[in-house]
């Protein structure tokens, strides 16, 4: 299902929610439920819209995979191209019922052919750098999220933010914005990650959009990503988010903050394949919400 990652990079600006999902709301929702026909359907309208969501045809093969449904399941993952696979297909539990079928080798065997022709000036360093400050990254915010009244834990995140800004820093004023063609789609992802987490260095993110737009305009980055960091860098400035990525409470609801020109803001997000804003918001409820009891 969905990367780890983009949780993480979620939950470093969702505001939390206190409330209680009676019934699920998105597709997420449908997911948490275990009602995964339903989630299988909801994520494969998305995947068949024009253009589709990126992401939920992968996301709707998961799902018919739990539901029983390996001949729809393979069908989902064989007709998607390998750069739409998640990076993590090969470990991902929820496609556990196709791994004895003689289909699912092979289709791995695809995915990590693509993937290595993708990466023709792989920088192995690079990842093995980037990968150990992830880790970094992600251990301090597991530990702040479990004792958010921990001072000491608070302040070893925020250490860890400045040094991982400091190296990205050094790194993108040499050689700018990695290309997939260096450190692939997951490591790209890793850098956004960073670079989402940069809040204590709002002038230096600034900058970071410059060079990934022009990553993006070559291909080599994601728009999506492009987006969150558009909306994370335009509200740190006092001016309306354009993609609506970034919520806060209002009289204990998750709302997305202002957003410029609302009425376009669905088609700049199909324009990068990103779901609707309702279903953003559904899934952002969903992913806080109280578990009932």
């Amino acid at each position: 299902m969905r990367s780890a990652l983009m949780l993480a990079a979620c939950l470093g600006f969702c505001a939390t929610v206190d409330a209680v999902a009676a019934e699920y709301r998105s597709a997420l929702g449908a997911y948490k439920a275990k009602d995964y026909p339903a989630c299988a359907r909801l994520y494969g309208q998305q995947a068949d819209r024009t253009p589709p969501v990126r992401g939920a045809a992968y996301d709707a093969a998961c799902c018919l995979a739990l539901a029983g449904e390996k001949e729809a399941a393979f069908a989902r993952l064989l007709a998607t191209p390998s750069d739409l696979l998640r990076s993590h297909v090969a470990d991902d539990a929820d496609l556990a019922s196709l791994h004895d079928d003689p289909r699912w080798p092979a289709l791995l065997a695809r995915h990590r052919s693509d993937m290595a022709s993708q990466m023709v000036r792989r920088d192995d360093a690079l990842l093995d750098e980037l990968q150990r400050r992830i880790d970094n990254d992600q251990n301090a915010r597991n530990q702040a999220m479990q004792d958010p009244a921990n001072e000491t834990l608070a302040t070893a995140m925020g250490d860890i933010d400045r040094d991982n800004t400091a190296w990205l820093k050094a790194y993108l004023t040499e050689h700018g914005w990695p290309g997939y063609d260096v450190v692939g789609r997951s490591g790209s992802m890793g850098f956004f990650l960073l670079a989402q987490h940069a809040d204590h260095d709002p002038a230096f993110q600034d900058q970071v959009l410059v060079m990934l737009q022009d990553a993006v305009t070559r291909k080599q980055a994601s728009g999506i990503h492009l987006a969150y960091l558009t909306d994370r860098v335009r509200l740190a400035q006092g001016k309306p988010q354009l993609y609506g990525t970034q919520f806060h409470t209002v009289d204990g609801k998750l709302e997305p903050q202002p957003i410029a020109d609302p009425g376009q803001v669905e088609a700049r997000r199909a324009a990068l394949g990103m779901e609707s804003l309702d279903e953003y918001t559904a899934n952002l409820q969903d992913m806080h919400a109280t578990p009932k009891k």
